[in-house]
């Protein structure tokens, strides 16, 4: 007989799993604590410890969990949609943008662990096995399609597995990018009008297609070059992002140092307004040269959105106003750096044909 005490211990293990999903997606991995896990589930860090014997068992636990619970609700799609392979097929692409599976933090979760995998076995185990197991199951299910028309000979099942299989990682970017207003309907449309132009005698081409972005903003976004009239929302911005990165709030120095980089012309800074002028994000830029290349470059080294205004293109707005300055100087290139783990940053920047340098290692020297 499952006793009290043993419901509780349940019920406070799924409460700290949710709270280090919520962790992983606010801070990422590498700035994970226990503390900040315990306060998002309001525990102490003592209770942390009774649940999980430590950080890494409860990282494992917390993929464990999301893993499983994409596995049961691709099970539980599959077995309601029959054995039609068309309609099994369709059940999937369904399953994978379910809201409760692919909310925003789980993507955050998944993306994080699948970069750390590549170093970490246990990790590769668990994010391996789903990606294998899923892959595998498309791949049977448009082969059964491709049968049933004798198009073996004119249509590649592997081929067209493996673009699913892109375009639904793609989705799920977006929405790790866009977060929650994110729509899944015309995702699903997107997923759909793929498999018809594929499959023409299983599916039908749905009549509207969005084939822009769907992370579109709430708002409009008005972004302006910042000089000494906008220096308080721009140091105000640059405090925040300096505390974001585990400094002491400071809105002295940062006014002070934006007023130095501005006087001097030693950088370029943008800030995004909303639609009733409030600062919301900002960058800063610097310009610099490639002696290799003998040409002027830009450095993005800065670059922040206020947390209530995330996920809603802001970022997005700020890139491209680098790049237009980028194009406006000559500048050759654009280069900046983000943490290992800030799947969301990386997602933002390869979206937009930011490479990552696989050449070069990086190295500093503190003073």
């Amino acid at each position: 007989m499952v006793t009290i005490n043993q419901n509780i211990q349940r019920e406070r293990r799924k409460l700290l799993i949710d709270a280090t999903i919520t962790a992983i997606a606010e801070f990422g991995l590498s700035k994970l604590t226990l503390a900040k896990i315990s306060s998002i589930a309001g525990l102490t860090a003592g209770t942390v410890n009774f649940h999980f014997e430590s950080k890494e068992s409860l990282l494992l636990e917390t993929l464990n969990f999301v893993s499983e619970e994409f596995d049961q609700s691709i099970a539980r799609a599959l077995e309601k949609a029959g054995s039609n392979p068309s309609k099994r097929l369709e059940s999937i692409i369904n399953a994978s943008l379910d809201p409760e599976i692919t909310e925003h933090r789980k993507m955050a979760v998944w993306f994080a662990f699948d970069s750390e995998s590549l170093t970490r076995d246990d990790y590769q185990l668990i994010c391996g096995k789903r990606d294998r197991e899923n892959f595998e199951l498309i791949f049977q299910l448009c082969e059964q399609i491709i049968r049933q028309e004798n198009m073996e000979d004119k249509i590649n099942a592997r081929g067209v597995t493996n673009a699913i299989s892109g375009l639904t990682e793609e989705l799920w970017k977006e929405i790790l990018f866009a977060g929650e207003n994110y729509d899944r309907e015309e995702a699903k449309k997107i997923c759909m009008s793929f498999l018809a132009s594929i499959f023409p005698w299983c599916y039908e081409m749905p009549q509207t297609v969005e084939t822009e972005s769907n992370h579109s903003l709430r708002e409009p976004i008005h972004i302006i070059k910042a000089g000494k009239v906008e220096l308080d929302q721009a140091a105000m911005l640059f405090d925040l992002y300096r505390q974001f990165y585990q400094q002491k709030a400071n809105f002295s120095l940062a006014k002070k140092y934006l007023e130095q980089m501005l006087t001097s012309q030693s950088s370029v800074i943008y800030i995004a307004m909303d639609a009733v002028g409030n600062a919301i994000g900002f960058t800063q830029l610097y310009p610099s040269y490639c002696s290799v290349a003998a040409e002027p470059i830009l450095i993005l080294y800065d670059l922040y959105v206020k947390k209530e205004a995330r996920n809603s293109g802001v970022a997005k707005a700020l890139m491209n106003q680098a790049l237009q300055l980028a194009k406006e100087t000559g500048a050759s290139r654009i280069d900046l750096e983000t943490a290992i783990d800030n799947t969301s940053a990386q997602s933002l920047y390869e979206s937009l044909g930011y490479e990552r340098d696989i050449e070069f290692h990086k190295y500093s020297l503190e003073l």
